[in-house]
């Protein structure tokens, strides 16, 4: 008899693990999908913050040629 009660106290030993670790990887889980969301928005962002850089980029650009144009032609109507 006792090694009945032995074997119905660790059957549900056995349930409560079952139950603890499906609760465990629903967590698990839910933890992973609120990461890819994260990596996502990030990825969205940053892909915004590129295109916005580089819009930068080539406005400081055209500023420099602009002034390079300007101070050549300086250069040139002083030595005409």
């Amino acid at each position: 008899m006792s090694e009945q009660n032995g074997l119905v106290a660790l059957a549900r030993q056995v349930v409560v693990l079952e139950e603890c670790t499906e609760t465990m990887n629903e967590r698990y889980d839910k933890g992973w999908a609120l990461l890819r969301e994260d990596l996502a928005r990030r990825d969205a962002e940053l892909a915004k913050r590129d295109k916005n850089l580089s819009i930068q980029i080539y406005a400081v650009a055209f500023g420099i040629v602009a002034v390079m144009i300007v101070i050549g032609g300086t250069i040139i109507s002083f030595l005409v």
